[in-house]
């Protein structure tokens, strides 16, 4: 009869791992540290042993694996150990070869922190140059208003007292001219209509009434020879109303200058506030200039620093790339397989782990009795802290007790002692009752027996 074939040695090691409750994926890592290319310190035949006996070794709980086994479990554990520090001197020495790079890169990161601060900076002194060129701008408005409302004020003013001023000049010199030579006669080569119409606006201004004012052109138009006594009069007063009216006019000019003095020392003293306002604008708008320019240097630096970085970026790539790949490695390294053996080197059987929880339940049982015993305790010392209080307030209260007893005693005598005096009172009367009673007869007297001389005393018995 053939023998049976042999299981293959994948379902063994399936069925060894089932047995101990491990994962095809946990022992892959395990195994991935045998097959490492830095686990070449161990010889073939060692990596090989260890692979066979891994199983049979770092797979059992801890608890049950026996010497030959935590043997196996130590070797397992320096191989990795040597693995892991050969990968950390690796990236220890790519880590120096690189600090000139890392220090590069530092310097120019600092250079662009540096750079933007100094244009958060300059931003910041720009936007205050902004916020003063606007309140100086505005200072100027109001200023310029405040000139052309003055400039107004001036004008409405001094266009009455310009007025007058024409009129009064225009008034003297038909008054001599014009005037003149129509009264006189003496027209020269001027046609008298001409001169009269010269006149005409002029007499309009005249404070003259109606039959007087209509009586003005034949007067005048007469030849001094030709006129009569009412023309005469008539020219006359046309050459009084010139004059009253000249003078009416120079008054109200001499009186009008002081407030015409008064509106042009406005306006002089405005054009004053106008030229200061606007001297503060222009230095403010220069200081905003030269805050613009610095912020636009600091934005040139920080360009430039930011480009500097971005052309060195590649080679500190390369100069990284090696130490950046050993890195995730060893991170790699430990994370999964150095983990994978840490779980299967602590791992603990399933009886152990009752052994514990049970040991586990009994301690918390423990710990609860104690609690509880505490708090018994507790209120047993309560309890006999609260009996020691109210000895204690009885002792403090007896001595009151005692002393009120003893005076109710002292009353309760004082009391008895009246009461013998009304005794005695009543012991006369019940004499006197006596007395009045009627004889009892022998019969109904008690009769008393005396004793026999020969029979002595009770002391004389017992004698």
């Amino acid at each position: 009869e053939a023998a049976p074939a042999e299981e293959p040695a994948s379902k063994r090691l399936a069925a060894t791992l089932k047995k101990h409750a491990v994962s095809q994926s946990l022992y892959k890592h395990i195994v991935e540290i045998l097959e490492h290319p830095l686990a070449d310190t161990f010889s073939q035949e060692s990596r090989e042993m260890l692979l066979a006996a891994l199983p049979h070794s770092l797979c059992v709980p801890s608890d049950e694996r026996q010497e030959f086994q935590e043997s196996i479990v130590k070797m397992m554990g320096q191989l990795m150990g040597q693995i892991l520090a050969t990968m950390q001197a690796s990236l220890d020495a790519e880590n120096e070869r690189v600090a000139g790079s890392e220090a590069k890169k530092q310097e120019l990161e600092e250079t662009i922190q540096a750079a933007e601060a100094a244009l958060s900076k300059a931003q910041d002194v720009t936007a205050a140059h902004q916020t003063e060129l606007n309140l100086a701008c505005s200072a100027t408005q109001s200023a310029h208003a405040e000139l052309t409302k003055a400039k107004d004020v001036q004008k409405a003013g001094d266009a009455a007292q310009a007025l007058a001023r024409t009129d009064k000049e225009a008034l003297e010199a038909a008054l001599v001219g014009d005037l003149e030579k129509l009264k006189s006669g003496d027209v020269g080569d001027a046609a008298p209509d001409m001169l009269y119409q010269h006149l005409e606006p002029l007499l309009l201004k005249l404070d003259l009434d109606a039959s007087l004012r209509s009586a003005t052109k034949p007067a005048l138009l007469n030849a001094p020879a030709g006129r009569g006594l009412f023309d005469k009069k008539v020219v006359e007063e046309i050459e009084n109303s010139f004059t009253a009216k000249i003078e009416q006019l120079s008054k109200h000019i001499a009186e009008s200058q002081p407030a015409a003095d008064a509106r042009m020392l406005v306006v002089t003293e405005t054009e004053g506030k106008v030229a200061e306002a606007e001297a503060i604008q222009h230095a403010t708008a220069d200081g905003l200039a030269s805050a613009r320019a610095v912020q636009k240097d600091a934005q040139a630096s920080l360009k430039a620093a930011k480009a500097s970085l971005t052309e060195f970026k590649p080679e500190y790539k390369k100069a990284t790339e090696v130490r950046d790949q050993q890195q995730v490695q060893v991170q790699t390294f430990m994370d999964v397989n150095v983990a994978a053996f840490d779980v299967l080197s602590a791992k603990i059987s399933a009886k152990k782990k009752k052994a514990m929880a049970a040991a586990a339940e009994a301690e918390a049982a423990a710990m609860a009795a104690a609690a509880e015993a505490e708090v018994s305790a507790q209120a047993e010392a309560a309890e006999a802290a609260n009996a020691a209080n109210e000895a204690e307030t009885r002792d403090a209260t007896m001595p009151a007790a005692e002393e009120m007893a003893a005076t109710e005693e002292t009353e309760a005598k004082g009391s008895a002692a009246a009461d013998g005096t009304s005794t005695t009172d009543g012991e006369s009367a019940a004499c006197a009752a006596a007395e009045s009673a009627p004889e009892r007869s022998v019969e109904e007297t008690p009769k008393i027996i005396e004793a026999p001389a020969a029979i002595g005393s009770v002391a004389e018995l017992g004698a």
